[in-house]
């Protein structure tokens, strides 16, 4: 079998699927894209054979590669997407989240499905070992019927919080949502000295785009489960951090603590918590690598990929639900009607940005 030729443009969150593609069997690795061109070269003199291009365009047109890994920052992940779809690639998998509004999503899903090409969003959890004992957990009834389950993670909302929300629909079986309610704060922005110190200062702004200090939602499920997410540096709960998930069942509770965990999961039902001994026999896996070895099924047999755009534009909504809430003050029955990032409106109608 000939392998896939790939290629990762944005080296920052990319070099991870970099190393996945250069130790996946169905992979060659051709080459790599970053306008840090020192960056470029030193992850590509790693890998034989990988081109360097500083030029996403020119990359697609000379390689022309059979699978296009968009990890750039969000803002560009719509054009990038659409240009992939249109260069003749056989698949495209971008990093989450997967665009900044509902219209820039739909556009990139519908450049794909015109290519009769599958695109994959990173939300690469849903298929790792904790998160797949956590599920399995639930349908062998081992807490008995699941009410809520919470997600804590820091970070912006768009961009972190949607791995939260992806998760807990993928723990719910990917059922619908009825209805969303969410509030998000800016807060004072870092001084210049803070941001010199800290490159994790809050600024207002992140990867480009507009974001909050801090966000908390509520949303309820068809299946009859209640979630609630809370993001952001002070809302916080001490000792929870990024990817925190508990779920409670009317005979116990299973928890994640954080991507981190160790063990990697527990469980609750008489009193103490224990260690959930993992599904499969891969050991702790961040979802990464077993992501990229069954997309390149998808690509070659048509199998469905667990973290499809189907799947990933449910979680999307519900995002962009939280923040029309927010700018609202309302509760949003779903579907969402609103196509634009809910919090550039809200800014704009406070006068903080034109």
């Amino acid at each position: 079998m000939s392998k896939l030729s790939a290629v990762v443009v944005g080296l920052n969150m990319g070099k991870a699927h970099v190393a996945a593609y250069a130790d996946l069997p169905e992979y060659r690795l051709a080459a790599v894209c970053d306008l840090n061109a020192e960056l470029a070269n030193e992850i590509a003199s790693q890998h034989e054979g990988c081109e360097v291009f500083t030029d996403y365009a020119e990359m697609l047109d000379k390689i022309k590669p059979d699978i296009v890994n968009v990890s750039t920052p969000n803002v560009l992940h719509c054009d990038m997407v659409v240009a992939a779809a249109e260069s003749g690639a056989r698949g495209v998998y971008c990093e989450k989240p997967i665009a900044m509004n509902l219209r820039e999503a739909r556009i990139m899903q519908n450049a794909c499905e015109t290519a009769g090409i599958p695109l994959a969003i990173g939300h690469q959890r849903r298929v790792s070992d904790p998160y797949a004992t956590m599920r399995k957990a639930i349908t062998d009834g081992l807490i008995g019927e699941v009410y809520l389950i919470k997600g804590i993670c820091a970070g912006d909302f768009l961009s972190d919080g949607t791995h939260t929300i992806d998760s807990l629909l993928y723990l719910n079986g990917d059922c619908g949502v009825l209805w969303v309610l969410g509030q998000v704060y800016r807060g004072e922005f870092a001084s210049e000295e803070e941001v010199k110190a800290n490159r994790y200062a809050y600024t207002g702004k992140r990867f480009g785009h507009n974001v909050e200090r801090g966000a908390i939602s509520s949303f309820q499920l068809e299946n009859g489960v209640r979630c609630e997410t809370v993001s952001g540096g002070e809302l916080l709960m001490p000792g929870r951090w990024y990817q925190d998930i508990e779920i409670f069942g009317k005979n116990g509770r299973i928890w994640r603590n954080n991507d981190n965990s160790d063990p990697a999961v527990m469980i609750n039902t008489n009193g103490k918590w224990e260690a959930l001994p993992l599904t499969g026999n891969t050991g702790w896996d961040s979802g990464l690598r077993r992501a990229h070895g069954l997309f390149a099924q998808t690509v070659l047999n048509g199998d469905e990929h667990p973290m499809s755009m189907k799947n990933a534009m449910k979680g999307f909504e519900v995002v962009m639900s939280i923040y029309e809430s927010a700018r609202l003050n309302e509760k949003i029955v779903l579907p969402l009607k609103q196509d634009e990032f809910p919090l550039d409106l809200m800014l704009r109608e406070r006068g903080e940005i034109e």
